[in-house]
């Protein structure tokens, strides 16, 4: 069997060993592919780093260098990646032409996996990638003595100092050339193509201190270090999680992890069925703001985005519509058109009395709706000046301290002296049936006689009594009496008829 076709049978086989997220074949000639090897780690395995803040711009100077001893849990760390290329004599004469690229590890790190991957190879002279990707996976943090924790400090320090080294040589035209130094050789292999990178020759020089031209570690993309191993861990747990079962603590189903949504930030998980269920139920209700996690002790809030992977595109743009009202209305320099044709939002002025409609063009007072009066007071609708009245006295201290800012003191003052007024006309007196007047009863009969207009009405049903003779409604009517029977307070008396005296009984009082 000649080189190629052993190249071709090894490739052919790790396709069906490997997923093809973990091991690609490139269409090229010579073959050439890439494996991303998932590092398998130990539980409760621990990140560890020392942040710097560097302060007053000076890197040298350790009295401007702050570290912060961090530290968070792990499950998932990104990939160990190795790009590989076969020359024509592989596998009985030459080692593959390779790669090794990795943001977590330092390249001295991955300069010592390069050289013990050819030891690997020079070992065996044969088909290498899958004892490459087998260490790779399962023994290169054994190989670089990482147990139970990986310390990025120096990854982080290294990422700080670059960047600030760059942001000083763009500010400053007489930066010595020295200050860029690092930033041009480390940039100098991101403009390379990967076939260009693949001609690499390994560093010789320097024993296992020299740092290997085949170990990359991309610090130089300007993103977070540390967002990218959270980021990264939270992606894998989600595919972990859809790939096995659980149960839905609502329908208390087994299903597919596929079949399941989380909430953030808790992590609590259920089945869309459910879900969608109880979202629909609480949009068509008008409850946007009630769509919580169903853990009875937990009190998280779906986002729009959790919203949005369950219910109908129309139920959801309902829900948007809806949760934009109530936002803006919770705003208090926003409000709505008054006018039920219009509706649109409004922002108050700097006082928040006055608003200006975009749509419509309309000016009105904030306060009452009506259109704008300036410093005239507002007038108010019976029901609106009662909501306003309870509102105001069922308040604490601070309610009513911002509704006398909003309406004036004065004007809730005597609000509130005319509420209290007509609370107490309500209830202790009546108005004559022609004039309206408010007439109050203190003692007599029920039927009365208006003190502006002189009608006569009855005090029971307030009809209007005939005017030759009023008492007649008395008589022929059994609900309406002239006297009220619990006015008379009758006592009971017994009587000694053996010793009975006229005089005694003269004595005893019936009213």
């Amino acid at each position: 069997m000649d080189n190629l076709e052993s190249q071709e049978m090894e490739l052919l086989a790790l396709q069906n060993i490997y997923e093809e997220r973990d091991f690609k074949v490139d269409e090229m000639n010579p073959p050439s592919g890439r494996f991303a090897a998932q590092v398998r780690l130990p539980q409760s395995f621990l990140i560890h780093y020392k942040s710097p803040h560097v302060l007053n711009g000076n890197l040298d100077s350790q009295d401007n260098e702050v570290h912060r001893e961090e530290s968070f849990h792990i499950e998932h760390l990104p990939p160990i990646n190795l790009c590989f290329r076969f020359p024509e004599t592989y596998p009985l004469q030459t080692c593959p032409a390779f790669l090794l690229s990795c943001n977590w590890l330092t390249p001295k790190q991955l300069s010592d996996l390069c050289r013990h991957l050819e030891t690997l190879w020079d070992s065996n002279r044969d088909a290498i990638l899958f004892t490459w990707f087998q260490f790779l996976q399962d023994e290169a943090l054994d190989f670089l003595e990482i147990k139970d924790s990986l310390d990025i400090t120096e990854l982080l320090k290294f990422k700080i100092q670059d960047n600030f080294r760059t942001s000083v040589s763009s500010n400053d035209e007489n930066c010595d050339d020295s200050c860029a130094t690092g930033t041009k050789d480390l940039t100098s292999r991101e403009n390379k193509t990967m076939s260009e990178l693949l001609n690499i020759k390994p560093s010789v020089s320097g024993g296992s201190s020299a740092i290997d031209a085949r170990a990359f570690n991309d610090m130089l993309n300007g993103k977070n270090l540390i967002q990218i191993l959270k980021d990264h861990n939270e992606n894998e747990k989600e595919e972990v999680f859809k790939t096995s079962t659980h149960v839905c603590d609502v329908c208390f189903f087994t299903k597919e992890g596929s079949e399941f949504i989380s909430f953030r930030p808790c992590k609590h998980s259920f089945c869309i069925e459910c879900i969608k269920s109880y979202f629909e139920g609480q949009i068509d209700e008008g409850n946007v703001k009630s769509l919580h996690c169903p853990d009875a002790e937990c009190e998280s809030q779906a986002d729009g985005s959790i919203v949005r992977q369950v219910v109908s595109k129309e139920l959801y743009e309902k829900y948007d519509r809806i949760l934009l009202s109530r936002t803006l209305e919770d705003m208090s320099d926003v409000t709505f058109c008054p006018r039920k044709v219009c509706q649109c939002p409004v922002l108050l002025d700097s006082c928040g009395r006055m608003g200006t409609c975009p749509a419509c063009n309309f000016v009105f007072c904030a306060l009452c709706n009506m259109a704008y009066h300036g410093v005239a007071p507002c007038v108010f609708k019976e029901e609106e000046k009662l909501s306003l009245y309870q509102e105001y006295t069922k308040g604490n201290s601070a309610v009513k301290k911002e509704i006398e800012k909003r309406y004036g003191k004065r004007f809730i003052k005597a609000m509130v002296e005319d509420t209290l007024c007509e609370n107490w006309k309500s209830s202790h007196s009546k108005t004559c049936p022609h004039c309206k007047a408010s007439i109050e009863k203190i003692d007599g009969c029920n039927k009365m006689t208006c003190f502006k207009c002189g009608t006569y009405f009855c005090w029971v049903c307030e009809a209007k009594l005939k005017p030759s003779d009023p008492y007649e409604h008395f008589r022929d009517t059994f609900d309406c009496v002239l006297f009220n029977a619990e006015r008379f307070e009758f006592q009971h008396v017994d009587f000694d008829y053996d010793n009975f005296e006229p005089e005694e009984f003269l004595n005893v009082n019936f009213l």
